[in-house]
């Protein structure tokens, strides 16, 4: 089943996340193992936007030494920690992450036939959301917005929710 689409490769400094990320490891008195490493530069190369924990573990699957699929949850935790991934969960029993660093706020379609995932930023969406949380003397700090439906593809193909 897809999960996403194609990266639009942000501009990324690959030392500068490197250096993040070891900063936070060590204020955890944690290290940056050779994994640890590994798993974040295989994430920078993967050409999907939007990937599962599984996707990730495949990278691997022809490397030695091989990453354990524990490692791998383990990292994408610490990952997650230091708010150089995002994690969500689109209605599946798994969980999808997309790098947070080096992207600009925006929304998610999801197609519940097959699983396709598309980014849109919606400025009118946007200022609604202000408006309505200030007429209800709400301070937001962040949202997501996720909206399903079947994608264009599925829709042609005669799939109907």
């Amino acid at each position: 089943m897809a999960r996403s689409s194609t990266r639009k490769a942000p501009s990324i400094d690959i030392d500068g996340l490197l250096g993040k990320f070891e900063s936070f490891l060590q204020r955890k008195s944690l290290k940056l193992t050779t994994q640890r490493r590994k798993i974040l530069e295989k994430i920078l190369e993967m050409d999907k936007t939007h990937f599962t924990a599984d996707d990730l573990v495949d990278q691997f699957r022809n490397e030695r030494p091989r990453v354990s699929k524990a490692t791998v949850y383990r990292a994408l935790s610490v990952l997650v920690e230091a708010e150089i991934l995002e994690e969500h969960q689109f209605g599946d029993s798994y969980k999808v992450y997309e790098l947070s660093e080096g992207r600009p706020h925006h929304d998610h379609l999801i197609c519940t036939n097959c699983g396709k995932i598309l980014e849109f930023f919606n400025e009118e969406m946007e200022k609604l959301q202000d408006k309505v949380a200030k007429g209800n003397g709400f301070h937001p700090t962040h949202h997501s917005q996720k909206i399903y439906g079947i994608c264009a593809a599925c829709w042609g193909k005669g799939v109907r929710a």
